[in-house]
């Protein structure tokens, strides 16, 4: 089609008058690509609360005991927890975060090690992470 306004006109209105010929597939690529972004919408990192539920001297990491979960982190910066902070942010994924410590009032600098832990899963990576 070298008539940029024919093209147009049959892209909007996908439905040809000559037969054999379809021009529905660019309508049915651009609504199949609407549809997806509403059907699978990306989620967010949610913000948990967590407690300090062991932090060994002389190591940056420590494990927090969520709800459902431990995680262990490495404490990068900021206000050094300590054990039995209250800890509120989005780190239950990989990597950096900055974290609120409610217990304290100050915000601490984190690196997510690893989340969604069971209790010996955490202190054995804890004791490997400190040894």
């Amino acid at each position: 089609m070298s008539n940029p306004a024919k093209w147009f006109r049959s892209f909007l209105w996908p439905y040809s008058k000559k037969k054999g010929r379809n021009n529905l597939s660019p309508f049915l690529l651009i609504y199949t690509l609407v549809l997806m972004m509403f059907a699978f919408p990306v989620q967010g990192a949610k913000s948990v609360r967590g407690i300090i539920s062991h932090r060994i001297s002389g190591c940056d990491y420590f494990i927090v005991a969520t709800k459902s979960s431990y995680d262990v982190l490495e404490w990068y910066g900021g206000h050094d927890p300590d054990k039995d902070d209250v800890l509120i942010g989005s780190y239950e994924s990989y990597g950096f975060h900055d974290v609120y410590d409610e217990t304290a009032d100050a915000s601490i600098h984190v690196w997510t090690e690893d989340y969604d832990l069971t209790k010996s899963d955490a202190l054995e990576k804890l004791a490997d992470k400190c040894e």
